[in-house]
């Protein structure tokens, strides 16, 4: 090793080093997204008892997919990115799978991440009086921009966009509750309990950024676990305080809530929730986004600047064409990373803990049970079906 390069890279390993609050906002920001503004038009059918119930299912299956997928990455020295751990657990050596995998990885979170720049460049252009394709310009600018820096400037950014996003939460929810209101009844059936429960399952679902929490914290595993719970707690927590104060304010429960919320309340919780819905997006592009350069960085074994220019064009092209609306978008993204998760997470965390059976398992005597895992696979399927409801 020549003088110096020892110190280039603990530089290095410092740089990508985060704090628990920072990993904790990464997996909260990365799952904060459009789909906690679709949830209140689908609970309205299945009731608020219901859609609470489902909350927390949802939130124990995704709980228990996301540490199986912290374990992955702290078995493959603590991969940020999945295609390395893929590679390692399930189709080692398998080149074709490896293909197959980075290319519907790859069509999945371009379509994410164009739904992200379609909504926010429609958010920006109503607020700023604006074109749809400056908004999406300037959008993505803010959004490219930081993924460019990397994992750490991605977290510490996160901090800032959770904390000013709990703010106007806050605001909102208070707006919502001064006026004398009520919650709608419904009678629950088959079709919007699982509607629900897809929608909440999307909503919480903050995979890839686990692996990069993991990277983060590799200094240590009970921060890990910690970042990840309290991660999707705060998703969770967004969710309900979400679909309460909808369905209790809300004269008309729209398709995107902040519509009907605001036309209900005013122009304060327009633009209050706007913002919110605008941050949201922003954080969970980042992290996304960050996913993508680092597996095709991994693919193409291509330089930062490449494989980060490779990761971000594409999506800012599909969000140009006129070719799906928002939603749309939304769909096909759910449905496809459902299935992504079903069928590949937890056979490679079976085979990772089968191959290394010594050591510590995050999940601890759960993580060794097959019945448990089965059930979380059966039940992203069960998402993957209730997206296209």
């Amino acid at each position: 090793m020549k003088q110096g390069d020892g110190s280039r890279e603990k530089m290095f390993l410092t740089t990508k080093r985060l704090t628990t609050l920072e990993a904790t906002c990464l997996v909260a920001g990365a799952g904060i997204g459009g789909g906690v503004m679709a949830t209140p038009y689908l609970a309205q059918r299945a009731g608020l008892v219901s859609t609470i119930i489902i909350a927390v299912i949802a939130y124990a299956v995704t709980l228990i997919l996301h540490i199986m997928v912290a374990e992955l990455s702290v078995r493959t020295n603590y991969s940020s990115e999945l295609l390395t751990i893929f590679s390692k657990h399930l189709f080692q050596g398998k080149k074709p799978l490896q293909i197959g995998f980075y290319a519907l990885m790859a069509i999945t979170l371009v379509c994410n991440l164009a739904a992200y720049i379609t909504g926010s460049g429609e958010i920006l252009s109503q607020l700023i009086s604006i074109s749809l394709v400056a908004g999406k310009i300037v959008f993505f600018v803010l959004a490219a921009a930081v993924v460019f820096f990397g994992l750490k400037k991605v977290a510490i950014n996160e901090v800032f966009t959770i904390i000013i996003m709990l703010l106007f939460l806050l605001i909102m929810a208070a707006l919502s509750f001064i006026k004398p209101g009520h919650i709608p009844f419904a009678e629950s059936g088959l079709v919007p309990v699982l509607a629900v429960y897809g929608m909440v399952m999307f909503s919480l679902s903050s995979l890839f950024a686990i692996p990069q929490a993991a990277s983060g914290l590799a200094h240590s595993r009970k921060k890990l676990i910690q970042a990840v719970v309290f991660g999707l707690l705060i998703n969770l927590t967004v969710i309900v305080i979400i679909t309460v104060c909808v369905l209790y304010s809300s004269e008309t429960i729209t398709e995107v809530a902040i519509v009907g919320w605001a036309k209900t309340l005013g122009p304060i919780v327009n633009v209050l929730g706007s913002l919110f819905i605008f941050l949201a997006m922003l954080g969970t592009f980042w992290s996304i986004s960050l996913q993508l350069c680092d597996m095709t960085g991994a693919f193409f074994k291509t330089g930062h600047k490449l494989s980060w220019l490779m990761g971000t064009l594409p999506c800012f092209i599909v969000a140009l064409l006129p070719m799906a609306s928002f939603l749309d978008l939304m769909q096909i993204a759910g449905g496809a990373t459902a299935v992504i998760v079903a069928l590949m997470v937890v056979p490679a965390y079976k085979s990772s803990i089968r191959a290394e059976s010594h050591g510590d398992i995050l999940l601890g005597k759960i993580g060794k049970n097959k019945t448990i895992a089965y059930v979380v696979m059966l039940m992203y399927i069960l998402m993957a079906i209730a997206s296209f409801l």
